[in-house]
């Protein structure tokens, strides 16, 4: 099985929530990965476990040649990843270790201890799993951590290039307008959550979640304009209040949707959502599955497509009644706002590879 392949097994287990604990994480992705990385993992003088560093353990240490660390990895819970950033450099400082990994299945945080300026500024790159393509992450993940590159010291050697780099700054910094972008025409609940309570800590009331996404949504058009503006300040300079999105018209609710040629009135965004996907699996039973773990369907803390409503709404008991049933025994999160429900339709669309458009037309 090649790296990119065991990459996409991988990612479809996390979305199933297989890899609940470090121990998990560690024996069914870390070195399942070092495996196609080329390491000897049944070696433990190459892939030493739980490795003593004099003021505590690491959980493993990569050695080129045996017995030699060469690089740290440090695994942690779901979501965990950083907490032990700190420890984690201090240990491979001291023991003159270059280069650690702080991982939890999902996000890959590589870094240098020894480099200068705040933790944040010695982490060389950050992987994350459910945004990147297979081809993607393996090609990363061979930059840093496979064996021969490790051993010919090319690997250290690329990590602190990239490190001194001018240009890392600058190419985070033009890839903000981007990230905004995606953030707010997805409908990003925690986005939509924060900016709705500033509103409500300045006037004593909360706007509607669908109002505060809509916005969000024409604001993100307006940062590309701005950010193009910037980069050719000889454009034709569009007045600030065409920028500024208006929601004194009340959005449509009702409409009409066309999927494959068969015609479907709906009265609101719910509704649209659940007849586009329960439609669609009628006829394909690994439909909801597959959309269930694409990374849309997924926020920072909760699924959007689940078995359960524990899934659902894992920290919200009481909104667990908020849900749809869909076929073979899937649910639908229905406490979601307009723009994601939307963004919900189109990653149907993706996942039964029809054209947004043209095979599934919705009047939003």
């Amino acid at each position: 099985m090649s790296l990119e392949s065991t990459l996409t097994d991988i990612v479809n287990r996390l979305r199933q929530g297989r890899f609940p604990n470090e121990q998990a994480i560690s024996q069914g992705i870390v070195l399942r990965v070092l495996q196609e990385l080329g390491w000897d993992t049944w070696d433990t003088t190459i892939v030493w476990p739980e490795f003593k560093t004099g003021e505590g353990r690491v959980d493993f240490a990569l050695c080129h040649p045996p017995l030699q660390p060469a690089d740290f990895i440090e695994v942690k819970q779901p979501g965990k990843a950083e907490e032990s950033v700190r420890q984690a450099l201090e240990y491979a400082f001291h023991k003159g270790v270059p280069f650690v990994v702080l991982t939890d299945g999902r996000t890959w945080s590589f870094y240098l201890p020894a480099e200068q300026g705040s933790y944040e500024d010695r982490r060389v790159h950050k992987l994350d799993l459910y945004e990147r393509s297979p081809a993607e992450a393996a090609e990363i993940l061979r930059r840093y951590l496979e064996h021969s590159r490790v051993a010919s010291g090319d690997a250290l050697e690329t990590a602190r290039k990239e490190y001194r780099s001018r240009n890392r700054r600058s190419q985070a910094r033009a890839t903000i307008p981007e990230a905004w972008r995606e953030l707010v025409e997805k409908g990003d609940e925690d986005l939509v959550d924060l900016v709705a309570s500033m509103v409500e800590s300045k006037i004593g009331v909360r706007p509607d979640n669908d109002e505060v996404a809509e916005f969000l949504a024409g604001l993100g058009k307006s940062v590309i304009v701005e950010a193009a503006q910037r980069e050719n300040p000889q454009s034709t300079r569009v007045p600030t209040r065409s920028l500024v999105p208006t929601t004194n018209a009340e959005p449509t609710r009702r409409g009409k949707l066309i999927l494959l040629g068969k015609s479907y009135n709906y009265n609101n965004a719910k509704d649209a959502m659940v007849i586009v996907l329960r439609e669609l699996a009628k006829d394909d039973p690994s439909f909801l599955e597959r959309c269930s773990q694409h990374p849309d369907a997924q926020g920072r803390k909760r699924r959007y497509i689940a078995r359960s409503p524990e899934e659902l709404y894992p920290d919200r008991e009481d909104l667990r009644e908020m849900r749809e049933t869909l076929p073979g025994g899937w649910y639908v999160a229905t406490n979601l706002n307009n723009v994601l429900k939307k963004t919900i339709i189109k990653l149907a669309a993706e996942v039964a590879r029809l054209s947004f458009g043209k095979d599934l037309i919705v009047e939003f």
